[in-house]
């Protein structure tokens, strides 16, 4: 007997072949394919799920710090500027009022102003117009409510002494 004859009675005589399995080559190539497919199947599900260390809880939270405390003199500041606010809302309602009831003599379809507080500027003056001093401008938009029409204005006011409205003028934009 030749040695090819003993391979070949070999896998004659082997387990797959007894069940007609592969055999020779093509055998091999099958059980490598084989393989690689169960590897590949099992190779994802073993990325997936790493093994897992115990997670420490994490470190109580520092409490929040408190906030610095004021600077000297920022309430007396706020205090101020709480003053400055009535004052300026005194102005525009003083101004409001001497444009509407200007308005309502010279067109009674005339309803109502609306100004626009967002774009309104409130200047401190020391000016003197001849012998008039002004000690407030205000300038911004308005909106002229009429019977059928509401545009927008540019707004001026001036104030003398006591929020006493000198004057209040409008143009079209």
């Amino acid at each position: 007997m030749s040695s090819f004859d003993f391979n070949a009675q070999s896998h004659a005589s082997s387990p797959a072949s007894a069940h007609g399995g592969p055999t020779g080559r093509t055998g091999a190539r099958q059980a490598l394919a084989g393989g690689l497919m169960l590897l590949a199947l099992v190779a994802p599900a073993a990325a997936q799920s790493p093994a897992q260390a115990p997670v420490a809880p994490p470190p109580a939270a520092a409490p929040a710090p408190l906030p610095p405390p004021p600077p000297a003199g920022a309430e007396k500041a706020a205090a101020q500027a709480e003053k400055e606010a009535e004052q300026d809302m005194a102005l525009v309602k003083a101004c409001k009022a001497h444009a509407l009831a200007v308005l309502k003599d010279r067109s009674p379809s005339v309803e109502d102003i609306f100004i626009d507080m967002d774009g309104l500027t409130v200047a401190r003056a020391n000016l003197a117009v001849e012998d008039t001093k002004v000690e407030a401008v205000l300038m911004g938009e308005a909106y002229i409510k009429r019977d059928r029409s509401d545009k927008a204005h540019r707004f001026l006011c001036l104030a003398g002494a006591d929020r006493k409205v000198l004057m209040t003028f409008f143009t079209l934009r």
